[in-house]
């Protein structure tokens, strides 16, 4: 079973301004709140592709280092995936994506989690599924506060 989220928000600002937000990830905690602290981000490569070394919090679970990699298609997808062999993959798999699409009054942008829970930790889908829920839609209405252009 997987555990699926996800919010949408209109952006005041491009696809490629909302997904370079994005991936400036030591910029982006302001609105994850989940990202504790970032020690490294390499890329995006000629490809799309590249990786961050991140400390993460989720509700109930200690901190814990991670590493996602990541593809960017410019200018209007970019996905986050746990690297294998990493500590947190020992309790879950994750994806975290965002799509973007112009709009004559800048971007919607559609921001998602797939979170698929190890066995014996299956239960912590039922109880993160409405916290994560909250948290991204608090998360999609923080990014749109942040790239809200003032004259």
């Amino acid at each position: 079973m997987t555990l699926c989220v996800s919010a949408t928000t209109n952006a005041d600002a491009t696809p490629r301004e909302v997904l370079e937000f994005v991936l400036d990830l030591d910029l982006y905690r302001q609105a994850d709140h989940k990202i504790l602290r970032v020690v490294e981000v390499v890329g995006p490569d000629e490809n799309g592709r590249g990786s961050a070394k991140l400390w993460g919090g989720l509700k109930y679970l200690p901190p814990a280092p991670d590493r996602q990699d990541f593809l960017l298609e410019p200018w209007h997808t970019l996905t986050f995936t746990g690297a294998a062999m990493q500590p947190a993959r020992l309790v879950f798999d994750f994806v975290g994506r965002f799509e973007c699409e112009s709009t004559p009054t800048g971007t919607r942008l559609t921001h998602s989690y797939e979170f698929n829970f190890t066995w014996p930790f299956r239960f912590l889908e039922r109880v993160l599924a409405e916290w994560l829920q909250t948290e991204i839609e608090a998360e999609v209405s923080r990014i749109s506060a942040l790239l809200t252009k003032t004259d």
